[in-house]
């Protein structure tokens, strides 16, 4: 396939902890760059459960240490079968404990600064009310101003997550080059992914071509670790979903860490 557009599935709550803190950190960093203060405080709720354990979350920084752990056992385990990598295993497995150690402190400062802020509690808030009154009507009116008055938290915040940020980046690309792209075809729009009995994975990745994704073709999963089904929607824009009927190409892997 040409340009791929990665797909990653959670196979196990530690994944799943781990793409819930990929994907707000991602949210934040681009809403921050973009001046965009409604994305950047939505972003900031989800980062603050994910790192508060909130919301029926796990606590984010200690999963994302124990993943890290499985990583390193796993690459070692793949050192002693295949030597002619064992140099840049090594280095791989230093570079994570160097994130480890990074990591150790907690982020205090961090968790502190999402748990007191006024402007996220109160978005926060906002969303969790039923508001007869429309008290919640006034955040959106005053944001503009507020961000321009105080917009420096974002760069704060920003600068006080890099390591985590660092870590998640290295641990998201650690996953994707794990194992090798398995070619598939989904007849009829649909598929079934059955893992190795006896196997343990941690995170199903689907690749679609991006001119595939850009029609609007998108995989939903469903079932578990164990047997997996894959079918295809088309999303189109005013259109209710629909069920891709033709046979649909695609990739995946199964990453063997939990």
């Amino acid at each position: 396939m040409s340009e791929l557009v990665r797909f990653s599935f959670p196979l196990t709550p530690r994944m799943r902890s781990f793409l819930e803190l990929r994907d707000a950190l991602r949210c934040l960093a681009r809403a921050a760059r973009d001046g965009q203060p409604s994305s950047w405080l939505h972003a900031a709720c989800d980062l603050r459960a994910s790192l508060l354990g909130e919301q029926g979350r796990k606590c984010a920084l200690p999963e994302m240490t124990a993943l890290m752990v499985s990583m390193q056992v796993h690459l070692q385990q793949l050192g002693q079968d295949m030597p002619q990598y064992q140099n840049g295993i090594e280095q791989a497995c230093d570079s994570l404990s160097g994130h480890i150690r990074a990591l150790q402190g907690g982020l205090a400062e961090v968790a502190g600064f999402l748990k007191r802020d006024a402007l996220i509690s109160a978005y926060l808030n906002a969303q969790k009310k039923q508001d007869w009154l429309g008290h919640r009507l006034g955040l959106p009116q005053s944001l503009e101003t507020l961000w321009s008055g105080a917009g420096n938290r974002a760069a704060w915040l920003q600068r006080q997550l890099a390591p985590l940020e660092s870590a998640v980046s290295e641990i998201d690309r650690m996953l994707n080059d794990y194992v090798r792209w398995e070619e598939r075809v989904a007849r009829d729009g649909c598929g079934q992914i059955t893992p190795e009995r006896g196997g343990s994975h941690g995170l199903l990745v689907i690749g679609l071509s991006a001119g595939a994704v850009a029609d609007g073709i998108i995989p939903d999963v469903s079932g578990n670790r164990h047997a997996i089904r894959l079918r295809f929607q088309r999303w189109q824009t005013g259109e209710a979903p629909a069920e891709v009927s033709d046979d649909q190409p695609y990739v995946m892997m199964l990453i063997p860490v939990t």
